[in-house]
């Protein structure tokens, strides 16, 4: 499937729109003067890095929960979150004490340090890699994203490298989406929403690398070397259209029901799991 830039679906909102082709200018493949700069292979232990903290709990944004009417509580409890093997799991278990409205538990990883930000020169710039299995299953929402470092959602600029919607996606279930949002273009905005989707060959079954090369200039996102999705700086754009200039952090999560998690059978809750084997950031050699 060719690339396409249209409606945006992520984790910031919901999806929906027309398509239209655009070539990428960048290549979804490791240039040979990056070097690597940031990696973690969660091998060190039973629990995350230093390098990672947590969203967590379940606040109201807008009036639902993280503002997508999502039905998880996250922690950073080791039944949630661990590593092992050298791969890290971020598991939902189901139940939520003393909150009924909500099904499960679950965790929101990022790396939202200062230790991250200074590995990175701070700039967002470079190939980014995340090796992962998807749990493709009705009622969850698991997802690869980045968020800028400052200001509020969504002039704070954000970029989908995987989603994966139960409410969408369980009668297809090999598909995977990936999309920007801005202040111009985002769910809810008037202009047109920014998204790309195609179908992964044994997307629920197999691990990907789930991969993103951002420049000055253009963010392009695929998988296994496939471009999925590429957005391009536009002619004079300010902050309300290109944010993209800014440190940004990343963010590994599995959301449960809600708008785009859809209806959830608590007896699929223990296959919701998200399992990344790795995360690894290369940028230009100085």
């Amino acid at each position: 499937m060719g690339l396409l830039l249209a409606g945006l679906s992520a984790c910031g909102g919901g999806g929906g729109g027309d398509s239209a082709a655009t070539t990428p200018a960048l290549a979804l493949s490791l240039p040979s003067n990056y070097v690597l700069k940031w990696s973690d292979e969660f091998d060190g232990g039973s629990a995350p890095s230093a390098y990672w903290t947590y969203d967590l709990e379940a606040p109201l944004l807008g009036g639902t929960v993280w503002g997508n009417n999502e039905k998880q509580f996250y922690t950073r409890d080791p039944a949630n979150v661990f590593q092992s093997g050298g791969e890290l799991t971020i598991q939902p278990v189901a139940g939520v004490t003393g909150r009924p409205d909500l099904l499960a538990t679950s965790a929101r990883l990022k790396t939202d340090t200062a230790a991250y930000y200074s590995a990175l020169n701070g700039t967002p710039y470079g190939f980014y890699e995340i090796r992962a299995k998807v749990p493709c299953v009705a009622g969850a929402w698991p997802a690869i994203w980045l968020m800028g470092k400052n200001g509020d959602w969504p002039a704070r600029g954000e970029v989908d490298v995987m989603e994966w919607f139960g409410a969408q996606f369980a009668d297809r279930p090999n598909q995977v989406q990936s999309a920007v949002h801005t202040t111009h273009n985002h769910w809810g905005s008037a202009a047109s929403l920014l998204y790309a989707k195609r179908d992964q060959s044994n997307m629920c079954t197999e691990y990907h690398r789930f991969q993103l090369h951002w420049s000055a200039n253009e963010i392009l996102i695929g998988v296994n070397g496939v471009p999925t999705f590429s957005y391009k700086k536009p002619s004079g754009a300010g902050l309300d259209k290109w944010p993209f200039d800014q440190p940004a952090h990343l963010i590994l999560n599995v959301a449960v029901g809600g708008n785009l998690g859809g209806s959830v059978n608590s007896a699929d809750i223990p296959r919701m799991t998200l399992k990344v084997d790795y995360v690894k950031v290369w940028q230009s050699a100085p």
